[in-house]
């Protein structure tokens, strides 16, 4: 069990540079079996029998069964079609539960169940996408920019290696300020962000992010990528802020009374948190309005 000094000490870290790599999260126990659900789960997303997918050149899934694409990423490992049950094992993991409520500053009652999917790397193309904050548009102006970074974030992002991983890059301490006019051209026009990290991470390691730090994933075809990337929210009661940044990709399987039934029993008040955004929209969906 991770101390409550050691998770303090993360946290320190983490609200000064923006991120922080945690060790061992991935029991050694559960290694190898989320390897091969990992395996699984990307075949049959590279075979077209899992069409909830992010595609080399197209942004949004669902994937059309027929189009010629290069997968590099796998949404909604937990779904119950999926069946694989070591991802909830692994999601519902006290340790990766504690570490991310104390990075949150919550009670473990606060969480809310938020993202799960898995990162690959495409078969044909390298790929990249462009620097970004998950949550503040690329043509914000700086006041803007500003403002969107001043809302009180209520949540955790993160990135959980199975095979040692430097895909991805930051620039330390970016979510605590506007970016700089050489930022801004160097995410406009492509070239190197000035000040960004690799964030290397060993099989077993995970790195989680403030996901308002400047940051960019890159993929490469010849080094086998399996990567966890999920997050945790504990938004106070009423605050809808996290509700467009979640539900934008599309979470409605979670609101199905069999999944609820299906998960660790450490769960379930997670997902009836989420289910209680569904119920303030009415039921409605949220569409995409990112890039990223």
């Amino acid at each position: 069990m991770i101390s409550e000094e050691d998770i303090q000490a993360y946290k320190s870290f983490y609200e000064s540079q923006g991120y922080v790599i945690v060790p061992s999260l991935i029991p050694a126990s559960q290694l190898e079996p989320l390897r091969a659900a990992a395996d699984r789960v990307t075949d049959k997303a590279r075979a077209g029998n899992w069409t909830h997918v992010r595609t080399v050149g197209k942004q949004f899934p669902p994937w059309i069964p027929g189009e010629d694409v290069d997968v590099w990423g796998v949404q909604h490992v937990l779904h119950p079609d999926l069946g694989e049950g070591a991802f909830a094992e692994f999601y519902g993991g006290e340790d990766m539960l504690e570490v991310s409520r104390g990075l949150m500053g919550c009670k473990r009652e606060d969480m809310q169940f938020e993202l799960f999917n898995l990162l690959i790397n495409p078969l044909r193309t390298s790929y990249g996408l462009s620097w970004h904050r998950d949550d503040v548009r690329a043509s914000a102006l700086p006041e803007e920019e500003r403002e969107a970074l001043a809302v009180p974030f209520h949540a955790v992002q993160w990135n959980a290696a199975l095979y040692d991983d430097s895909c991805l890059r930051a620039v330390p301490a970016s979510h605590r300020r506007v970016r700089t006019d050489e930022e801004r051209k160097a995410g406009e026009e492509g070239g190197d962000m000035p000040g960004a990290v690799v964030v290397g991470l060993k099989a077993g390691e995970t790195v989680f992010y403030n996901n308002n730090i400047l940051h960019v994933g890159t993929y490469n075809p010849a080094t086998k990528r399996r990567t966890l990337h999920g997050s945790y929210g504990a938004p106070p009661p009423g605050d809808m802020t996290r509700a467009r940044n979640v539900l934008q990709h599309d979470l409605s399987y979670v609101r199905d009374p069999s999944f609820r039934d299906g998960l660790p029993e450490n769960l379930v008040p997670m997902v009836d948190k989420l289910n209680g955004y569904y119920a303030a929209l009415g039921g409605k969906e949220v569409g995409y309005s990112q890039d990223s």
